[in-house]
Order: structure tokens, then C-alpha cells, then sequence
């Protein structure tokens, strides 16, 4: 729905269709594609300045994600991405103008209750508040988030656009304007699933169309009964990933495209060590997310049975090997006196691929307490604006989106935030 009236509302704004692209990328800097721009480079590399606009629906992915996943509403790895792309205008008022239009009828929005970080560079606060936006809801940070499209490449700046839902905050839009010659050029990112679980009114896109064919096998299929909260996500999230890659022509292999499916299948098995997944059951898990690809406008042919009996022998194989690591690990540690140093630990991370969350949990079974200086994780607003709890309350929208500077920035610009 959110996705056809996107389309819908470009076409009639005479917005040329771009067609979509395969996740795998060949012969490219990333193997895979992780945003609607990378799959359309060129345009912004032809420099073209006439007077030109674009539209697609792009899907994405993204590893960088994978150990967010689970333990925040907002991250996931595989998702839809709405753009428009833009060559030529004077100044940020048309782009911006069909983003707060399309994003107020995809979540029926109140335009007022919007909230923007807009820079003072090119104009773009100004452009901002010519919408009739309350200037209060117009939040200029005194370092602004500047794009990033690659090495050697223009940069310039980006409008980030903002929706107070429930007890938080949702990120509903990127804008992002390069300017060229005195003309700018707009590459922009909305996102599907975060769109349509607010437009439904619902806590988490877990209980939107999207995923919930699998959040209904996962939340109450005996075989994940022992699983955490944030387990049960991992695999909700991850099944999907794993066949939108493989429906697109990902392998499993250790090279290229497909490390990134060891690493998603090795955190899969890392929750289940001891178990072996049913056949049956990888089989109703991949046809349910065949439903969900279905429901994002993919209807691909998938062979659930082939494709299941695949993704139950790469999981039970590296449950194997997680657990043969694991028993070395644990014997390792019995003959300690003390707990193992930092060094140590990430010696059997790097070397043999254990999580340091996995040797807590080993440890602990072991009535082992492990303590180690915990790394310090860059701030992520996308982690931080929107929670499971409702008990994390966001009060002031403003003042958390004010505030999150000094925590995001520390001093130093973000590119392409």
C-alpha cells in the first residue's frame, strides 16, 4: 500500500519510474546493494544538470546492521527503500515538498507534529520553513550531517525528517541535497517498513504485514520456546534476509556476497547450540518468508523445500562448529584460576569466531564471571529514538533531538548519518 502510493504520487508528478535492481553487485566496491542511490550511480555521475527526476522502490541490505538486530525495533538488514532522485533545481523547496506530502498520506500524519534537522547550508533551513513548518520543529545542529555518496564523489548536506509516534520518535525520511554549479541534485531515502507499522498503528514492523507471517511461527513454535525476545527477532528478521539474498542469487559461501550469509546463518546457530532446526520447520519458515517478500512486491518462485533443506544444513553446521569451539573455550577456561584477560577473549573471538556475548553466556554457565572493560558503541539514533519498552519514553521530542548532538557527534562530523 505504502509503496504503491509512493509510486502513484511520483507518476503524477511526472517523475520518471527507475526500474529495480538485484541486491548482488558485480564487480563493484560492495557486494551487495545497501541503499536506492547505489543501485542508480550513475545519474549523479553523468552530472546532467537539466532539469530531471527519478522514482524507485529499491530493496536494500546492509551486514553493518546484523548485531543490532533483535535488540532494536528500527534494525533490520533487509528492507525497502523509497526514493526520489532529483537533477537540476534552484533551491530544496519541490523535493522537500513531495516528501512531507508523501509522508503525511502514508502514515496520516499531521504535518505539524513533523520535526526536521535542517542545516543553514544551501538554504536548506529556509526551504524548510517556506512549508509552513513551525520554526520549533526546525533544528539546526551546529554540525551539519553531510552526504556521502563514495570516494571522490560531490558531497553536500542532508534534511532529516521526523514523526513523534507512541512513546518515541521514528526516523521517516532522508533527504539529501549536492550542489553543483549553483544547481542541486536530491537523492532521498524513505523506508517501507517503518512507514507502514506506523500507517497500522502498531508497536514494531514485527507485527506488520511484512514480517508477521514469520513472527507468528517464531513467537509460538515450541522449537523457539527458550529463545529471548531478542532471539526470536534475530530469527524473524534474519530468516527473511537470508531468502531475499538467496531468491536474488546469493550462495553460501565464505567468499564475496555470500559472507555475509555465514555471518547471518552463524548467528542463527548460535542460539540454538544443541538443536537441530526441522527440516519441516526450515520449510514453513522460508514460506512464510516468501509471504512477506510477497507482500513487499516480490513474487519471485522459490523452491521452499530446496531452499529450506539448504539453510538447515548450513545452520546445523555451524552449530557443530560453534559447539566444538565452545568445548575448547570452556575447557580453556577450567583451567584458568581467574578469569581470562580482554586479550585472551578477543583472541578466541578474532581466531575462532565466538561472540564476546556467546563467552559471557559459555562463561556463565561455567558460574564464571567474565569482566572485561565493555567496548564503547557509537551512538546510534536510530537505536535510541524508538524502543521495544514503552517505558522509554521520549517526552520532548525537540529537546531529544536537540540533545542527541552532543551525543552522536562528539566532536566530529558524521557522514551520511
Amino acid at each position: 500500500m505504502v509503496r504503491d502510493l509512493f509510486l502513484r504520487m511520483g507518476t503524477e508528478r511526472n517523475y520518471e519510474v527507475l526500474p529495480e535492481v538485484s541486491l548482488l553487485r558485480e564487480n563493484e566496491d560492495t557486494y551487495y546493494v545497501g541503499s536506492a542511490v547505489m543501485a542508480h550511480m550513475h545519474l549523479f555521475e553523468e552530472s546532467n544538470l537539466s532539469r530531471a527526476t527519478y522514482i524507485t522502490a529499491q530493496r536494500i541490505f546492509s551486514s553493518k546492521r546484523l548485531h543490532d538486530i533483535g535488540k532494536y525495533p528500527l534494525a533490520t538488514s533487509f528492507e525497502v527503500m523509497l526514493s526520489i532522485f532529483r537533477f537540476g533545481d534552484e533551491d530544496g523547496r519541490d523535493a522537500l515538498q513531495f516528501a512531507l506530502d508523501f509522508i503525511c498520506e502514508a502514515i496520516h500524519g499531521d504535518p505539524k507534529k513533523m520535526i526536521y534537522l535542517a542545516p543553514y547550508e544551501l538554504g536548506l533551513r529556509d526551504d524548510v520553513l517556506s512549508l509552513g513548518i513551525p520554526s520549533q520543529h526546525v533544528i539546526s545542529w551546529s554540525q551539519s550531517l553531510e552526504t556521502n555518496l563514495g570516494s571522490g564523489r560531490p558531497t553536500g548536506y542532508y534534511v532529516k525528517m521526523f514523526y513523534p509516534y507512541r512513546h518515541g520518535i521514528i526516523p521517516v525520511g532522508s533527504i539529501g541535497f549536492i550542489e553543483t554549479d549553483g544547481k542541486l541534485s536530491v537523492d532521498s531515502a524513505f523506508f517501507l517498513e517503518r512507514l507502514s507499522f506506523v500507517r497500522e498503528k502498531l508497536p514494531s514492523f514485527y507485527q506488520d504485514q511484512y514480517f508477521y507471517p514469520l513472527t507468528k511461527i517464531v513467537n509460538h513454535h515450541e522449537f523457539f520456546g527458550k529463545l529471548t525476545f531478542c532471539e526470536k527477532n534475530l530469527w524473524i528478521n534474519h530468516i527473511r534476509s537470508i531468502v531475499a539474498l538467496l531468491a536474488d542469487g546469493a550462495t553460501f559461501t565464505t567468499k564475496g556476497a555470500g559472507h555475509a550469509l555465514k555471518k547471518i546463518i552463524r548467528q542463527l546457530a548460535g542460539t540454538i547450540l544443541g538443536q537441530k532446526l526441522p527440516e519441516a520447520l526450515g520449510q514453513t519458515l522460508v514460506e512464510a518468508a516468501g509471504q512477506c517478500l510477497s507482500s513487499l512486491g516480490y513474487h519471485q518462485p522459490l523452491d521452499a523445500q530446496q531452499l529450506a533443506g539448504s539453510i538447515v544444513l548450513q545452520i546445523e553446521s555451524a552449530s557443530r562448529q560453534i559447539m566444538r569451539e565452545k568445548n575448547a573455550f570452556v575447557k580453556a577456561l577450567r583451567k584458568k584460576k581467574d578469569s581470562m584477560t580482554m586479550e585472551e577473549l578477543l583472541q578466541w573471538n578474532s581466531e575462532r569466531g565466538l561472540q564476546l556475548d556467546w563467552l559471557e553466556r559459555f562463561a556463565m554457565q561455567e558460574e564464571v564471571f567474565l569482566s572485561w572493560p565493555k567496548k564503547e558503541t557509537n551512538y546510534k539514533f536510530r537505536n535510541v529514538c524508538y524502543s521495544f519498552s514503552e517505558t522509554d519514553r521520549i517526552k520532548d521530542p525537540v529537546q531529544f533531538m536537540i540533545d542527541a548532538e552532543d551525543k552522536r557527534m562528539k566532536g566530529a562530523l558524521v557522514r551520511h548519518g
